[in-house]
């Protein structure tokens, strides 16, 4: 038998790719599409659900976002915020009474033997303010500025009325100088939060097949970045978060971990699904239920226990006790923002193990085969 003509063998390929290319009809659009392999242009959705599907998936985000963040703060109120008092029994009784009188939910009371140790639970963050009697027995109201001006003023505004007089006011927290409203350390975890959310989303629609110890590692480098420069943009840079930078790095970096490896668990368990769920399970819900604007009891009853389980809450009482109140809930929070991180990851070992399991047992089964007469 002859050999082939290697000679004729290629041209017999350049004519068939020729002919390919013949076939192929150029594309208006060609131009904007460089690097874009074949494949997935050609596995492009049909024009209908490319118009539907986005229409309908940015409607829903957007209209979640409206409708949580006005539940949250169009008109908030305080459910049970916690008052200190310092006083003789029979004033504490009347200051409770005509609190209650007034809104029998707004307040929850916590009673201390003297104002000085009714000043240092403010302190640390123990009651965002305190009724105490000075030497001689003038009531004067004890708040904590770093809670923001909202929630100091709010609460000056209900003693006030429930008194029917003024009370000198005495911020024994302040706020730092170049945060005057409060809000930095709220817009700091809420960038982190967007950042983890967009690397997160980038990370699975490059490589959604990348293994997981790869995944990890590149995480691990997005998240000791990030926390290195929001400490040296709101530490150094603007001076508006008093913590030490390394502390707020480190929070930082625990916090962008946390937020990468939730959205990537959501989009791993629920497809391309999993980018809008995770927009508002992440970016809406854990931003609006995160405290940074108003404590957790002006937020609705069905929002504020997020406050205390979702990492952007957790940071944010992380941040503002290593920076105003002796290093209060530092420790839990780093605790449970490794937690969430851990555990993330631990669920997405074990989504891709079953995966792997699956298709092993699917190669390995043999093919039907059927009985012939």
């Amino acid at each position: 038998m002859p050999s082939p003509n290697p000679l004729a063998s290629a041209e017999s390929s350049r004519a068939r790719h020729r002919a390919d290319q013949a076939v192929r009809q150029p594309h208006p659009l060609d131009d904007t599409e460089h690097g874009i392999p074949d494949p997935v242009l050609t596995a492009a959705a049909p024009t209908r659900t490319a118009i539907i599907v986005p229409v309908v998936t940015s409607l829903l985000v957007g209209a979640a976002f409206i409708a949580v963040f006005l539940a949250a703060f169009h008109a908030p109120t305080s459910h049970r915020l916690p008052l200190g008092i310092a006083a003789s029994d029979s004033a504490a009784a009347r200051v409770e009474l005509a609190i209650n009188d007034r809104d029998q939910q707004a307040m929850s009371f916590q009673r201390y033997r003297s104002a000085d140790a009714a000043r240092a639970a403010v302190g640390h963050d123990e009651v965002p303010a305190a009724l105490v009697t000075d030497g001689h027995g003038h009531l004067k109201l004890l708040v904590a500025g770093a809670q923001g001006p909202s929630a100091t003023g709010s609460v000056q505004a209900t003693v006030t009325a429930a008194l029917g007089r003024p009370v000198p006011v005495n911020d024994v927290v302040p706020l730092a100088p170049q945060d005057s409203r409060g809000l930095s350390i709220f817009y700091s975890c809420f960038g982190i939060v967007l950042a983890g959310y967009l690397y997160a989303v980038s990370s699975y629609q490059m490589a959604p097949r990348l293994a997981l110890t790869a995944r990890i590692a590149g995480t691990a480098a997005f998240s000791a970045a990030s926390g290195v420069i929001v400490a040296a943009i709101a530490c150094l840079g603007f001076t508006a978060i008093p913590a030490p930078f390394a502390t707020t790095a480190i929070v930082a970096a625990l916090l962008a971990f946390a937020l990468a490896a939730s959205a990537g668990l959501i989009m791993r368990a629920c497809g391309p699904a999993g980018i809008p769920l995770a927009s508002i399970a992440l970016l809406i819900l854990g931003n609006a239920s995160s405290g940074g604007i108003l404590p957790p009891q002006y937020l609705p009853s069905w929002l504020s226990p997020l406050a205390y389980a979702m990492p952007p809450g957790i940071a944010v009482r992380a941040l503002r006790g290593a920076s105003y109140f002796h290093g209060a809930h530092l420790a839990t929070g780093l605790t449970l923002l490794t937690c969430w991180t851990v555990a993330c990851l631990t669920a997405q070992y074990a989504l891709d193990r079953a995966a792997r399991h699956r298709t092993e047992s699917a190669a390995t089964t043999p093919p039907p085969t059927w009985a012939t007469a």
